[in-house]
């Protein structure tokens, strides 16, 4: 039975420490990741470009649609626009 691992959040840390975890232990956890945006992970510091005009949202993707999708055969589910508040998580 495969352990259950929430990640709050879509951000470049931890979307980072679940890839690590990914190749150190595949097959080892249903891995659901919320993220409050309607889009995959992307480089926030590169935010800046985008917000100016010189680039565009694909332009800092860090793991786009596709990855997602590769990752589900191991559990990986993202849902996308669903902010996680503390009185959701009974605080």
């Amino acid at each position: 039975m495969k352990k259950k691992l929430v990640l709050i959040g879509n951000g470049m840390a931890g979307v980072n420490a679940v890839e690590q975890l990914l190749k150190l232990a595949p097959n080892q956890y249903e891995i659901t990741i919320f993220g409050s945006e309607p889009h995959p992970n992307y480089n926030r510091i590169l935010l800046s470009s985008v917000l100016a005009g010189d680039a565009n949202i694909n332009d800092i993707m860090i793991n786009d649609w596709s990855w997602y999708e590769a990752v589900s055969d191991n559990h990986l589910t993202l849902p996308t626009n669903r902010r996680v508040c503390d009185t959701q998580l009974g605080t």
